[in-house]
């Protein structure tokens, strides 16, 4: 077992790494209020975590159809399994800037999500977590290759 400054140290480290890593992670609750919001997602959206906690992503980003959403997620509650939102299906969920504009001709960053079960010890889904990855210049070569192509 673990001594609890070793304990703590793995947390600090897990932390940093949420809170660190090259792609957006979120937590939203059966009511879709944010629990968690990594730095990723407020250095892309603008959105600052303490702004975001405790609000729905339905207030943060009022332009995320709910009913579209609501059903995207209806897997994840209900059969406990993940669901995934790609740029192809929607461009992006979280209205997030392109951090590279020079190189990358898009208003935007393109976006492909996973969404993914969290479970209580019992194993009740009480929440779940968003993945979002950057896809812009996977999304824009595929779309100058499909414009070649013509």
């Amino acid at each position: 077992m673990l001594s609890l400054p070793a304990e703590f140290e793995q947390f600090h480290w897990m932390v940093d790494m949420v809170q660190n890593v090259d792609m957006g992670l979120v937590v939203l609750d059966k009511e879709y209020k944010v629990q968690v919001w990594n730095g990723f997602m407020t250095h892309h959206s603008g959105v600052q975590s303490h702004d975001a906690l405790g609000k729905t992503i339905f207030e943060l980003f009022p332009e995320i159809p709910q009913d579209w959403f609501c059903l995207k997620t209806k897997p994840v509650y209900d059969l406990g399994c993940r669901s995934f939102i790609t740029w192809q299906q929607r461009p992006y969920l979280f209205k997030c800037r392109n951090v590279r504009p020079v190189t990358q001709q898009a208003d935007f960053m393109y976006q492909n999500i996973t969404l993914n079960p969290m479970r209580t010890p019992t194993g009740v889904v009480s929440s779940m977590f968003l993945s979002v990855q950057d896809a812009t210049s996977e999304a824009l070569a595929s779309i100058e290759a499909r414009e070649n192509a013509k």
